[in-house]
């Protein structure tokens, strides 16, 4: 027998909870709200994970992938008409623009915003509607606003969201602007990556409030930032345990990476032997969230060849570093020495981490940025 949407769901809603990522606090929202009426159409990655292929919503196995825990791309390209072209000539190249977040990430990103009653929210980020509904569901929609570029997206999602009884204020804008017209906000959280939280989330949060967003590095790090507003407008917090990725926001230009590494394999530079045992660790790592917040505009580049990993770093002044595994040599040239800033944050890093791994703080403030580890008065950066 065919389970239905229902059964899914809450078959769903079970594995979140078993996995400890979803909390009683957010279930009766995750267990009503359903899913599929935000993925009318969606793509599935083909099975070597190379292409896209277009899915309907009545296709078969389709509401087993909605209620399954997997992100589900539902735009490549910024262009909508991707989707038409995938059901009429099959599987397609492209990079995804918009999709349905993965369930356990909404969760734990959820419970994580520590909601009350009574909260205002603003979401950036709107996609499919889905996590404002939940949102909604929560509070009440009064108090949620979502924004997004994209006004297809959003014309898409508000319909959604009226077909199940949520009414948010949902408008098409640029995200970095925050939505003066409702704030202030007692939460924000951002479903999409910021190379920096703009001064304008923090503008827009009362004092107390939370701006809980994803750090889009080029240099990795998945980065999930939790800073509490005070009264001078002032945001300080921790990155959170759990690893997170999103798309950019669209208006925050990204290095082109392949073209600097181009660049630099053409010079020359230093060799030298380094101490650190590998290159950067995986996204998700304490330590590569460190350099990721401390070396921001910094690219990284991996390659696996038959004689060994390499790591390129790359920087739009120019400056690059090479790191081959097998033979812990790094090459590195340009006005700065990339993989000595490595080293040198490193070894602070394992100062300050006898006897465990220190806990890594950021504040930002009108004049920039500060990172911190254990507490804010041991700055490193």
């Amino acid at each position: 027998m065919t389970a239905t949407a229902e059964q899914l769901r809450n078959r769903l809603v079970d594995e979140l909870t078993g996995h400890g990522w979803l909390t009683e606090e957010w279930r009766p929202a995750f267990t009503t709200v359903p899913r599929h009426a935000f993925l009318s159409r969606f793509f599935r990655q083909t099975p070597d994970r190379s292409r896209y292929e277009a899915v309907a919503a009545g296709a078969p196995g389709a509401l087993e992938l909605i209620y399954s825990n997997s992100v589900l791309p539902t735009q490549l390209d910024g262009d909508d008409a991707r989707w038409e072209a995938s059901r009429r000539d099959g599987p397609i190249d492209g990079v995804p623009t918009c999709s349905s977040t993965q369930p356990a990430l909404m969760a734990i990103m959820l419970h994580a915003l520590d909601v009350a009653d009574g909260h205002r929210v603003l979401e950036i980020g709107t996609g499919t509607g889905y996590n404002a509904a939940l949102l909604a569901h929560r509070l009440g929609s009064p108090l949620v606003t979502t924004v997004d570029i994209d006004a297809g997206l959003v014309e898409r999602a508000r319909t959604a969201l009226t077909a199940v009884g949520y009414a948010p204020t949902v408008a098409a804008t640029d995200g970095a602007a925050g939505y003066p017209g409702n704030a202030p906000y007692d939460r924000v959280i951002a479903t999409c990556a910021v190379p920096a939280v703009p001064r304008s989330w923090l503008g827009q949060t009362r004092p107390g409030g939370v701006i809980l967003t994803n750090l889009h590095r080029e240099i990795g790090g998945g980065l999930l930032l939790r800073l509490t507003v005070d009264e001078t407008g002032a945001g300080s917090g921790h990155p959170l345990d759990d690893y997170g990725s999103f798309m950019p926001l669209r208006s925050c230009p990204t290095a082109q990476t392949s073209a600097l590494v181009r660049a630099a394999s053409q010079a020359t530079g230093d060799t030298h032997e380094t101490h650190l045992p590998a290159p950067l660790a995986d996204d998700g790592e304490a330590w590569t969230a460190l350099v990721a917040l401390m070396l921001p505009d910094v690219a990284r580049l991996d390659i696996d060849r038959p004689d060994g990993a390499v790591q390129w770093l790359v920087h739009p002044d120019g400056s690059w570093a090479y790191h081959h595994t097998p033979t812990r040599t790094v090459e590195q040239g340009g006005p700065r020495r990339l993989w000595t800033e490595v080293e040198d944050l490193h070894s602070r890093w394992t100062a300050h981490g006898k006897p465990g791994r220190p806990q890594i703080g950021v504040t930002l403030t009108a004049a920039g940025q500060q990172v911190w580890l254990n507490n804010p008065t041991e700055i490193i950066g």
